[in-house]
């Protein structure tokens, strides 16, 4: 799981090193003959802490999707407005309580995202946070 995370994070940072490159070349192109672009603050061939073993860039490397979802939706495919709250609470319905990797699980969302919206969903009263993880407050959990 955290291999294929890291992988997608890597083939989105290389796609956006590309598109930087290929804005330097348009600007670049669009300065006056007596003044140079400016320099960019860093470059790929310099590996920051973050990703020491990051892999060398060529200009020559094709755009590719890979599907990450059984029907083909690529991974930077945003969900419709509500729906995450609506998985999220959905996950929820049962009176156990559940942290945010078991929701995310369930749901499919990334961890992050479920626990950003937890965090919304417990300050606005939506759902409590229990011992380990949140639950749907006693009012709204089942029957």
């Amino acid at each position: 799981m955290i291999d294929r995370i890291r992988h997608d994070i890597q083939q989105r940072l290389d796609q956006l090193l590309t598109e930087a490159d290929k804005l330097r070349r348009a600007l670049a192109a669009l300065a006056p003959a007596g003044r140079s672009a400016p320099k960019p603050k860093t470059t790929r061939s310099q590996p920051t802490a973050k990703t020491p073993a990051a892999p060398k860039q060529t200009s020559t490397r094709t755009r590719t999707r890979t599907p990450s979802t059984p029907n083909g939706a690529s991974a930077s495919t945003r969900t419709a407005p509500g729906e995450t709250k609506a998985k999220v609470l959905a996950a929820l319905s049962s009176d156990k309580a559940f942290t945010a990797g078991e929701v995310a699980k369930a749901t499919g969302l990334a961890r992050g995202t479920v626990s950003t919206t937890l965090s919304k969903l417990s300050k606005t009263g939506e759902v409590v946070k229990a011992d380990r993880g949140y639950r749907l407050p006693a009012s709204t959990a089942g029957p």
